[in-house]
């Protein structure tokens, strides 16, 4: 067989479309894998593998399955609409379309032994397993690419650590950003493997291999073969269809990953808020922050990323709500099934549009080291507090506490709220000057290992993608 070769998609937008991926967030490169044109190709392909399979195992001639193969090659989503409107049944107007384009001896042998859910279940797998290795792997590697520089190039650049909204201590900013591309990246090899997990099948109505057992010696070797012309392995059980269980995995998995784009999202955006302003989008020539402040420059790229999260999170629950099936086949997935894609698409958009804003990153190291000075050295409480009790203060929590909250509240240094305190100074006395030197100056001396573990992060990722 030759290579699947899929419609060259549109460049432009249908701008008469429902679902925004094919309108507002069209990508071609996108569509040339999930599109409604491309299913029709991927069910075509599948049944010119089912016709070389016939031939090897002697049902037709080889002469036969190669005409099958070049009329596979003819099928248009346009021309199988045509023909659905008189089968009403999709896989049926596939298979008139295909008899179109053959003599009359080819034409017994297209979709012979099959149920249609043995072509739309491994159409299905393939596909997906495409769209996933050929637009998210990579898309995710550049994306991962980008986070990669960013932290070697911040690895060092001092950022106060934040929980809850509020200061914490001192870390870096490339350590901020290197637990994007720790998360990133183990969900991307989760990605990966589950997405070899999508199974095909050839296994007849009720998956018991009824029809082909009349033909066929082994259908079981029958069905490994044809599915190995796809690259795909058969399921250990199918009934009509393939067990969903494997393709909600990868949605679930798919979620993880669009939750984890939303969390990195989230964090810049709060960092461009006014009061902070530590990053920021790029802002381009033209471009409208409002269309009434015209000072503003919204994260909105930013925005959009959580936004698209919502939609994959919808359609991970749309397939777990696909995993009951009754008996051997019923057809409540049917229609929610064919929206997968949406979850595909989205993701596809969220990460290419990730890594471009944030390969174009603005940080302002300035405003990085003002906001550490904003609690006035009061984000030395915790090395505090462990100094106050390695010399022997059994409240040394409680003090710390107190004096910090006391350097915030009059605006005046941790040193200096130290200094006003008889008791905490003759602590403070005991200190060595490598310890005090921690509370003078935390955002030098209290990093932790923040930009080691960062690098190290980097060089484990990069081992990966390389």
């Amino acid at each position: 067989m030759k290579q699947i070769i899929l419609p060259r998609p549109s460049k432009t937008p249908f701008f008469s479309a429902i679902d925004p991926l094919d309108s507002r967030y069209y990508d071609p490169e996108v569509a040339k894998y999930l599109s409604e044109e491309s299913r029709i190709t991927y069910q075509a392909y599948t049944e010119a593998a089912l016709a070389h399979t016939l031939a090897e195992f002697g049902v037709c001639s080889k002469t036969i399955a190669a005409q099958i193969e070049t009329a596979s090659q003819k099928v248009t989503a346009n021309a199988v609409a045509e023909e659905e409107k008189t089968t009403r049944h999709d896989i049926k107007a596939v298979v008139n379309t295909i008899r179109a384009h053959l003599p009359n001896k080819a034409k017994p042998y297209v979709h012979f032994g099959a149920t249609s859910y043995d072509i739309i279940a491994t159409a299905n797998a393939l596909q997906t397993k495409n769209a996933i290795n050929s637009i998210i792997l990579p898309r995710l590697t550049l994306l991962m690419q980008t986070l990669i520089k960013l932290t070697e190039k911040y690895a060092e650049t001092i950022q106060v650590g934040r929980t809850h909204g509020q200061h914490a201590v001192p870390i870096t900013f490339g350590f901020a950003i290197s637990e994007y591309v720790s998360r990133l990246g183990n969900s991307m090899v989760a990605i990966e493997a589950l997405t070899q997990q999508l199974h095909g099948k050839f296994s007849g109505a009720v998956g018991a291999y009824n029809a082909l057992s009349t033909f066929v010696k082994d259908p079981i070797l029958f069905e490994k073969s044809l599915l190995k012309k796809l690259d795909l392995e058969p399921a250990e059980y199918s009934n009509q269809i393939v067990p969903p269980e494997a393709m909600i995995r990868l949605m679930d998995e798919l979620t993880i990953v669009a939750g984890i784009m939303a969390n990195l999202a989230h964090d810049m955006r709060h960092l461009q808020r006014s009061e902070i302003g530590e990053v920021r989008e790029r802002f381009e020539k033209g471009q409208t922050g409002s269309s009434t402040m015209a000072h503003k420059r919204n994260p909105w790229n930013f925005e959009n990323v959580v936004s698209m999260h919502k939609q994959v999170l919808a359609q991970s629950m749309n397939a777990n709500l696909n995993i009951a099936s009754e008996h051997q086949r019923d057809l409540t997935d049917s229609a929610s099934s064919r929206f997968y894609a949406v979850a595909i698409g989205s993701v596809a958009a969220m990460t290419k549009r990730l890594d471009r804003i944030m390969s174009k990153l603005e940080v302002d190291e300035i405003a990085m080291e003002r906001n550490l000075t904003l609690t006035t050295g009061a984000i030395a409480a915790e090395p505090l507090y462990l100094l106050l009790a390695k010399y022997g203060h059994a409240q040394a929590h409680e003090k710390s506490k107190a004096l910090s909250h006391q350097a915030i509240a009059k605006g005046i240094s941790l040193v200096e709220s130290i200094e006003q305190d008889r008791e905490a100074h003759t602590y403070w006395l005991e200190f060595n000057e490598q310890e005090q030197n921690i509370i003078i100056e935390p955002e030098r001396y209290y990093t932790g290992k923040s930009s080691k573990k960062a690098k190290n992060i980097v060089k484990t990722w990069q081992k990966y993608l390389t």
